[in-house]
């Protein structure tokens, strides 16, 4: 039996059934509003870079090592937002390049939880990414699975992977908070093909076998954490509130059970 750091057994069990685990008030609100704070800096001086000509490629800019990828409307030039934290879509690449959220990351508080959902103290770390949704401009993202977008495997294997979705602002129906399809990571890969959307690249799950009627609207307050597995179905609609949905998303990966398959060395860091 699993010996559990920070959940109850019942978390753990939901966990194991549906596929995803809201944890609410994680993390306080001085600590999202640090992380607001850097990202905000960052999406500045992307847009300053801008301005003096840097010429973005695939709508993105690095700053110092991290990327800032702007919203498609904005990008081409469709639409300009009256405030410039609007307009950017994602910013990621942050950890080891700014002290804040490298810390942030290695919260024990989090890390706790990461190892009993996966059932192992052997952590890698893989990916952060910030996903904005502007006001009135932030699009969707389709039903998909996470893991298969990632260089490991097994890839229809659930506890291999896991995410933590940290809302930085209320979420809320209309401006795009998560849907989860509760035991859909007992379906194995169904991802099935590769899409564009928006003119951003996606990897499409076949729904053919899934109910979306059954999705759970997980609504959140700042500092609230979602956290799933790689292979559960999750969705976020479009922005069509006034009020801007930042989330923070954090990759990480069982070290005893995931195989890297990338190119090249791995670079990501063993967190325990």
């Amino acid at each position: 039996m699993v010996t559990l750091k920070a959940l109850v057994a019942e978390q753990r069990e939901q966990y194991e059934r549906d596929g995803f685990l809201v944890v609410r008030e994680l993390f306080s609100p001085d600590e999202i509003a640090a992380v607001k704070e850097r990202l905000a800096h960052y999406i500045r001086e992307g847009l300053r870079m801008l301005r003096e000509g840097q010429k973005p490629e695939q709508d993105t800019v690095t700053h110092d090592g991290v990327h800032i990828q702007l919203e498609p409307l904005v990008a081409q030039g469709k639409y300009i937002p009256d405030d410039p934290l609007h307009a950017a879509r994602k910013v990621w690449n942050l950890f080891g390049h700014d002290e804040v959220l490298t810390r942030f990351v290695s919260n024990p508080k989090l890390l706790d939880i990461v190892e009993d959902l996966l059932g192992t103290s052997a952590i890698w770390f893989f990916a952060d990414k910030a996903m904005l949704k502007p006001p009135k401009i932030g699009v969707e993202k389709p039903w998909h699975q996470d893991l298969p977008y990632f260089p490991f495997e097994p890839k229809d294997e659930p506890h291999i992977h896991v995410a933590a979705w940290i809302a930085l602002d209320e979420a809320t129906l209309e401006n795009g908070c998560m849907q989860y399809i509760p035991g859909s990571h007992k379906l194995g890969n169904i991802t099935t093909a590769h899409v564009d959307t928006y003119g951003l690249g996606h990897l499409a799950a076949d729904m053919s076998k899934v109910d979306t009627n059954k999705a759970v609207v997980v609504e959140a307050q700042p500092g609230d954490v979602a956290f799933h597995d790689g292979l559960t179905l999750h969705y976020s609609a479009p922005n069509t509130s006034d009020k801007p949905r930042w989330a923070l998303v954090l990759d990480f990966i069982n070290a005893e059970r995931a195989r890297y398959v990338g190119k090249g060395e791995p670079k990501f860091p063993r967190l325990r």
